[in-house]
Parts: C-alpha cells; sequence; structure tokens
C-alpha cells in the first residue's frame, strides 16, 4: 500500500531491497515526520528489510572478511556467515500496536503486559505526550516563531500602507475638522480602512491556503477553529497598525484646509 504522494499506481512495481512488490492499495496523508511519502509492506517483509544486508553489504562484508585471516580458518564460520545466520534467526519487532476491546482499561492492560510479558507499553496518552512534547514541539516553537515575525511584518506594512493613505488625504481630514466633524468620527474612518484592507489580506490568504494545502509535501488539517484565530489575529493587528495613522490625522490643523 503506497500513498499517492510516491506517484505510484494500482499494478505498479516496486523493488525493495531483493523483493519487489505490486501496489494493491493507495492512501493519503501517510507521511513522515519530514514529509517523505510512505509505503506499507507486509511485517515480516520490512523486517526481512531492515535486517538482512543487501547484495553489496554483503560482498563487501565478504572482501573484509577474507583479507582478515583471523576470520578465514578452516571449519570456522566466516563473520559474515555468523551475522546473517543471527539475523535470519532473531528477527525482532519494533513495536506492537495493541488495540483493546470494550470493556478494558487501557491502564490495567498496560501493567499486566509490562508484569508479565517484561516489555515496555506505552498507553494513547503516554504516546501522544511522547510525540507532542518531544517530536512536535519543536517544530512547533519555530513555526510559531515564524508567525510572530510574519505578525510584526505584516503589522508594519499595513500601518506603512494607511499612514500613506492618510498622509494623502491631510486636506480632507483639515476639512471635515473644520466642519466640526468629532475626532472619533475620524478615527473610525482611518480604523475601518485598515481593517478592509486586513480583511481582502485574510481572503486571499484564506483561499489560497485551501488550495495549496493538498499539494503541500506534508499533511495539513486547516480546522475552522483555526481560521477564526487567524481572523481575530488580522483584525487585531489592522487596529494595532492604524494608530499611528490615527494620531496623526488627530493633530492636523483645521487651518490647513484654506492654507
Amino acid at each position: 500500500v503506497a500513498d499517492i504522494a510516491t506517484g505510484f499506481k494500482l499494478g505498479d512495481s516496486l523493488a525493495i531491497r531483493r523483493n519487489h512488490y505490486t501496489v494493491v492499495g493507495l492512501t493519503r496523508r501517510m507521511v513522515s515526520s519530514s514529509g517523505d511519502p510512505m509505503v506499507f509492506v507486509p511485517l515480516k517483509d520490512a523486517q526481512e528489510a531492515q535486517f538482512l544486508k543487501n547484495n553489496d553489504a554483503i560482498w563487501q562484508s565478504r572482501q573484509r572478511t577474507e583479507a582478515n585471516p583471523a576470520f578465514n580458518r578452516p571449519g570456522v564460520p566466516g563473520l559474515l556467515d555468523a551475522v546473517i545466520a543471527s539475523q535470519n534467526t532473531n528477527l525482532s519487532v519494533n513495536a506492537v500496536l495493541v488495540t483493546l476491546k470494550p470493556g478494558y482499561a487501557q491502564n490495567e492492560v498496560a501493567e499486566s503486559i509490562q508484569r508479565w510479558k517484561r516489555l515496555t507499553v506505552y498507553t494513547r496518552a503516554q504516546m501522544e505526550d511522547i510525540l507532542v512534547g518531544k517530536l512536535i514541539a519543536t517544530s512547533a516553537k519555530q513555526i510559531g516563531m515564524f508567525l510572530v515575525i510574519l505578525a510584526i511584518v505584516s503589522a508594519a506594512i499595513v500601518a506603512f500602507i494607511i499612514y500613506s493613505l492618510t498622509m494623502d488625504k491631510i486636506r480632507e481630514i483639515a476639512v471635515l475638522k473644520l466642519i466640526g466633524t468629532r475626532n472619533r468620527t475620524i478615527a473610525a474612518m482611518i480604523m475601518q480602512q485598515a481593517l478592509a484592507l486586513g480583511v481582502i489580506g485574510f481572503v486571499v490568504g484564506k483561499i489560497t491556503a485551501t488550495f495549496a494545502a493538498p499539494v503541500f509535501p506534508k499533511y495539513v488539517l486547516l480546522t475552522p477553529m483555526d481560521s477564526v484565530i487567524g481572523f481575530l489575529a488580522v483584525l487585531v493587528i489592522c487596529i494595532l497598525a492604524s494608530i499611528i495613522a490615527i494620531r496623526m490625522a488627530l493633530k492636523v490643523d483645521p487651518a490647513e484646509a484654506i492654507g
């Protein structure tokens, strides 16, 4: 079974070590932590591919064995042969996924396996803690740092645009103040302009992210709550970015309207 990102189709043949496999099923969103698409093979074949050396490794090991007389005495098997025999007779399982039937507590089953089977057991909560706390936490911190940098840069860009637009309307703002327009109304107009700019940017970004997510190497889950939080963050950034332009507009002298 292969992920569709590998480019394989049903009936295609692929070689893994010494064996050739036929693709009988396709799946999606099954990638490694680095974004590489995955291929699934039976457990026995996976063990063989993991522990059994390929032809080149066997040939090189035999060359090293022949070059070392200590492993080439009559009646004594070569070092490589002993290693291969050990690997073929002692294939081990790296991990076993246990599915519990209804009515069984996972903590009790885990304790029983640890006590009688002498195996290390992780419950679902413990596995999530390992994955989130160790593997995902570092990536989350990096992504969080990038988001903070992007938020600061976005706020600076919006502030510059709103400031430029406000500077172009200095005379109009002075006329409004001259006819008695309240400062609250002028500030609301500038803030509405900043919010409109932010809404347009969010809509464009949301549409782009929705269509780009399926072709991204890693699986990207876009939940509605993430969109809501992102939209609120955009509005807050736009409001903060408009403060400079608002302060500048409120300081305009009404006399400039007739100057």
